[in-house]
């Protein structure tokens, strides 16, 4: 398990954790968070939802190594979630349907849990046929229904040279990934 040590603003506003575990069927990201669960007041447990980043929502990031193809996956603590495949740095790609994923989550009294599992046969379908992609896990805490998230709530795994986590070329190998 490896854990989020900074936001953009320094300290981590909770403590939280993640597990990513990558074998040759799947790849599935955990997200482990000691807080009280923020979440989208719209958004259905288990449901296809664009906008969880407004609240509380692990993130899964995959690129390819070999072209600007990318894909995002948003996970809520109730297990709804969103997915999109890029074409380039915030284009998407609307030839492309989104990876489907399977969830799982628990919510409890000031904690929460939730997964994310996304086959590599969607994946590549996505991205296409190259090498090892690059990836990053993002963390969003606390609410910012009005687009201006405090850059406390927001946390990555690979060092991005400014706040987007739009940032392929940022990222990390998944081969050399902290788990």
């Amino acid at each position: 398990m490896a854990k989020f040590t900074t936001s953009f603003a320094g300290s981590p506003k909770s403590e939280a954790s993640y597990v990513l575990t990558v074998d040759d069927q799947r790849i599935k990201v955990e997200f482990f968070v000691e807080a009280s669960a923020s979440l989208h007041p719209t958004a259905k447990g288990g449901s296809f939802f664009e906008g969880l980043w407004h609240f509380d929502c692990g993130e899964l990031w995959l690129a390819s190594a070999t072209s600007e193809r990318y894909l995002e996956f948003n996970l809520a603590p109730n297990g709804a979630w969103w997915s999109c495949p890029f074409s380039g740095r915030r284009t998407r790609d609307t030839e492309c349907i989104p990876p489907r994923v399977t969830t799982e989550c628990q919510i409890l009294e000031g904690t929460w849990r939730a997964s994310l599992e996304v086959s590599w046969e969607e994946v590549r379908r996505c991205l296409g046929d190259s090498e090892e992609p690059l990836c990053n896990v993002t963390l969003v805490l606390g609410g910012c229904p009005d687009f201006d998230v405090p850059l406390e709530n927001l946390h990555t795994v690979a060092p991005l040279d400014a706040v987007d986590f739009h940032r392929p070329q940022d990222w990390i190998p998944l081969a050399v990934f902290p788990r």
